[in-house]
């Protein structure tokens, strides 16, 4: 596996545990609209988007502000909707 491929599944990984996952679930995800069966809130998206901020910078060795930018897009394609 390759840099990109490891840290996605990390990101996945820890994605799907702040949810209540025990980790990435694949079969999960081969559900129709999946991505809107579970939730958290505008606090946890913060803490999370926190952690892959700080996990991105590190592992590609780059300023925050790429990290940030590819948080936006893996949220756009990944993450949970947040609660209201």
């Amino acid at each position: 596996m390759n840099k990109v491929d490891t840290f996605m599944a990390e990101a996945l990984d820890e994605m799907f545990k702040r949810v209540g996952f025990e980790g990435f679930d694949k079969e999960f995800t081969n559900q129709e609209g999946w991505y809107s069966k579970k939730s958290w809130t505008n606090e946890e998206f913060e803490k999370y988007k926190e952690w892959f901020v700080n996990r991105f910078a590190k592992v590609f060795k780059c300023h925050k502000s790429l990290a940030e930018k590819e948080f936006c897009w893996f949220n756009l394609m990944w993450g949970w909707k947040v609660d209201e």
